[in-house]
């Protein structure tokens, strides 16, 4: 059985420790049928090897200073949650020799089942210790909101079998590890609401099982690790309201096609030059970026702005020179600059299959060259554009359009009245304003 078993936990949370300590007692020496076990201020009682609990939840136990090496089942496999524990400070301590205050990890085979480990809401843990400890098994940590943590080990080792790492929330996080490399097995990485991180490792090394990485309001993180390039396996990475990020480091990105997502990165100015591989690059709220097609690979297949200085530089090169590209996407700001009709007099690549246009306040018309001839285009989306009035003549391989916020647009739509009605009328699926036209309900 792998899911959440039989459920017992204390039926005083905060009283009749030995009534409620006989009824666990109880469960735990029996050898089948419990696999999940959830208590308040009970760590004293788990002293029994042989208990079938594959799935333990901690919460609220203030007595609890410190978790190590002792006598936890060896059937256990997640620490679904340790959490509310105001007292405790160090993981996995060695050096701690008082057991009155601490939480138990079984000496032998250094619990040799436990696979996931959740941590939230400690506020006096600093550091996780000689995670070596759990190192054979341990796949998955998550941290939250643990105020007080600066680092994750003072040692500079992680499990060695860890596949992912998240952390949410910790303020005073300032590096992963201060010395040392992240786990060649890790595959995803995920950092959160952490304001005063400026580093995550030194760098990367042989972290070619690396498929995710997440980066988000981390605001003094400045740049990533060197040897980002060698992460051949990476699927996707994500910058958000990383304020300070000002660079990527030297290399570049790796020769994989991956996912770039990148927003609100102030004084992020450029991409590296000589993009080999990039499957999808989407840039949002980076005023200080510049883009330039020999920076970017021709074989880009989705490309999503909200710049229009970004989109302009794209222009002068020529954007059907992305012979790959079946997804583009151009947003403005509603106060923001526009484009001009002139701006947008361009060839778009005959690959597209998708376009979406919005925000854009002054835009009248769009002057694309040869609309209607693009072979593969079967959906358009046009949001947020007042002033626009007309469509172009639309290609025959259109089976979806999209409108919304554009009033004037709407009324040249109008079923048999408008003037646009006409380009409109054979194509299978048409919202404006979220309303399907063809609804009799809706004339």
């Amino acid at each position: 059985m792998t899911g959440v078993g039989r459920r017992r936990e204390g039926a005083d949370r905060g009283g009749d420790e030995a009534g409620c300590g006989c009824v666990i007692w109880a469960v735990l020496h029996q050898e089948s049928g419990l696999f999940f076990l959830f208590f308040f201020c009970f760590e004293w009682i788990l002293k029994n090897k042989n208990a079938q609990v594959e799935e333990l939840r901690i919460e609220k136990c203030n007595s609890l200073n410190f978790i190590f090496r002792g006598n936890l089942p060896q059937s256990l496999k997640k620490l679904l949650r340790i959490e509310c524990c105001e007292k405790l400070q160090c993981l996995l301590d060695d050096t701690c020799t008082s057991l009155s205050s601490s939480f138990l990890l079984p000496k032998e085979n250094a619990n040799s089942h436990l696979e996931d480990l959740f941590i939230y809401s400690c506020p006096a843990l600093t550091c996780l210790q000689a995670t070596d400890q759990i190192s054979f098994t341990l796949t998955r940590l998550v941290i939250r909101d643990c105020s007080k943590l600066t680092t994750l080990s003072s040692t500079g080792q992680l499990p060695v079998a860890l596949k992912h790492l998240e952390i949410y929330n910790c303020s005073e996080l300032t590096a992963l590890l201060q010395k040392g490399l992240l786990p060649e097995t890790l595959e995803t990485l995920e950092i959160w609401g952490c304001g005063k991180l400026e580093s995550i490792v030194e760098k990367f090394h042989n972290n070619k099982a690396f498929r995710e990485i997440h980066t988000v309001s981390c605001y003094n993180l400045k740049s990533f690790p060197e040897g980002l390039h060698t992460l051949s396996s990476l699927h996707f990475l994500n910058i958000a309201f990383c304020n300070d990020f000002a660079s990527f480091p030297k290399g570049g990105f790796p020769n994989s096609n991956f996912t770039l997502f990148i927003q609100g990165c102030e004084k992020l100015e450029a991409l590296p030059s000589e993009i080999q591989a990039l499957s999808s690059l989407e840039i949002y709220d980076c005023p200080n970026m510049s883009l330039s097609e020999e920076g970017l690979p021709t074989k880009l297949s989705s490309l999503e702005i909200t710049s229009l200085k970004q989109y302009k530089a794209l222009m002068q090169t020529g954007l059907h020179n992305f012979t790959s590209l079946t997804y583009l996407e151009i947003f403005g700001k509603p106060d923001g600059e526009s484009l001009q009709e002139e701006d947008m007099t361009i060839t778009l690549p005959r690959t597209l299959t998708s376009l979406s246009i919005g925000k854009i306040p002054k835009l009248k018309y769009l002057p694309f060259k040869d609309f209607e001839d693009l072979p593969c285009l079967d959906c358009l989306r046009i949001d947020d554009c007042p002033d626009l009035t007309s469509l172009p003549s639309l290609p025959s391989s259109l089976l979806q359009l999209y409108i919304s916020g554009c009033p004037l647009l709407k009324e040249a739509c109008k079923r048999d009245k408008g003037k646009e009605w006409f380009k409109i009328a054979d194509i299978p699926k048409v919202e404006i304003d979220d309303k399907f036209i063809y609804d009799p309900e809706e004339e």
